[in-house]
């Protein structure tokens, strides 16, 4: 029952299956809380849970107490459990009465710690690209060298321990990504394999191979390889192999999950909103032929081990010819179906990065074409 659209939390009647040995639910989004009678269940030997929108403590006993046997990541509210789950603690917090503090006292202080936060992040912006010396662009070194790494699907296949679900590090609108260990070179690496079964993935796949076998910055995610072949069924098989980031998406750090210690500091949040205005300027304006990337959200920007930010997922990515006049193709609506941006603060200080990024190209004489991205 897994990759369906199964919603809510599972039905009282799932109890009385207690003869049931394997059970995939995963890739749904189902939610709530995991059953405790799962654990009842003794002819149970596998149970997948992952990805979905489950919350609250996993149950300890019974099948849960083989972390081998269970697999629960991709639910970010989840806690508790065996500690082979490497989850977070849970913590229940007491609510007393009297305890509610008045909503329009909170809105105000909100208003007033957001109208603050921002005019420093101006100031900071401003003065950072003020006194910024002049320097050559940082591209970074061609990639044209590991172009010549040819990695077939066996190789893939043994590399992600036959993609197994434990190497699984996200999930998407066209296919997944896994970490995979290269034997032969000793580099670990990010392999994302397309589902072609999905409507459109096709077309990213190609896309992202156009968009990305000319373009080379330091903040853009490193293309190594692509591999276009046929997997043991016979069935066409797709996947880019990306340089991997250790540090995760920036999604992962603005929203961690419940009870765990992650966070970025005031610097380190300024640091990757230049880093993302410098990608999309060079996307922009350093471009044979300039790109839109159409898709620019938190869980599309990947943290290195430096915590320096990386623009990935080219698949909607559009070329904008300055000699079309067509216009219509800067103009149609792009990007993840519903999505509403979590981080607004985010997306507020890219903005004034992008603006300040803007003034200071301005000085420097660049061309004006921004009406054409609008």
């Amino acid at each position: 029952m897994a990759g369906n659209s199964f919603q809510g939390s599972l039905p009282l009647s799932f109890e009385n299956l207690r003869a049931l040995q394997e059970v995939d639910l995963s890739r749904n989004k189902l939610s709530g809380v995991i059953p405790e009678y799962l654990g009842n269940f003794s002819s149970l030997e596998r149970l997948n849970l992952s990805f979905n929108d489950f919350e609250g403590e996993v149950p300890k006993q019974g099948i849960f107490a083989n972390a081998s046997a269970i697999s629960v990541i991709g639910n970010k509210g989840l806690c508790g459990g065996t500690p082979e789950l490497q989850l977070a603690r849970c913590f229940t917090e007491a609510i007393h009465k009297g305890g509610k503090a008045s909503v329009s006292s909170i809105k105000t202080i909100v208003f007033v710690v957001i109208l603050t936060v921002v005019v420093v992040i101006s100031c900071s912006v401003g003065i950072f690209f003020w006194m910024r010396r002049p320097r050559k662009r940082d591209f970074v070194e061609s990639s044209h060298n590991k172009w010549h790494l040819r990695l077939s699907y066996l190789e893939l296949f043994r590399s992600t321990n036959g993609f197994s679900v434990d190497n699984l590090v996200g999930f998407g609108s066209f296919g997944s990504v896994y970490k995979a260990f290269l034997q032969e070179s000793e580099e670990v690496v990010a392999v994302k394999v397309f589902n072609l079964q999905q409507r459109g993935a096709s077309k990213s796949f190609a896309t992202e191979c156009e968009t990305l076998k000319n373009i080379r910055h330091r903040n853009l995610v490193k293309i190594l390889t692509a591999c276009s072949s046929i997997d043991f069924e016979g069935n066409e098989f797709n996947a880019l192999v990306y340089e991997f980031m250790p540090n995760g998406s920036l999604e992962e750090w603005l929203h961690p999950r419940i009870g765990q210690i992650k966070g970025l500091n005031l610097i380190q949040r300024l640091n990757i909103a230049i880093d993302v205005a410098a990608a999309i300027e060079y996307l922009h304006f350093d471009c044979e032929t300039p790109i839109i990337h159409c898709d620019l959200k938190p869980s599309n920007v990947l943290l290195d081990k430096d915590m320096t930010a990386h623009v990935g997922d080219f698949g909607l990515a559009r070329f904008l010819s300055e000699r079309s006049n067509d216009q219509s193709t800067s103009t149609g609506i792009k990007g993840s179906v519903g999505y509403v941006p979590p981080g607004m603060g985010f997306i507020l200080l890219t903005s004034i990065c992008c603006f300040f990024w803007y003034i200071y190209n301005v000085i420097r004489g660049h061309s004006l074409i921004t009406k054409r991205f609008i």
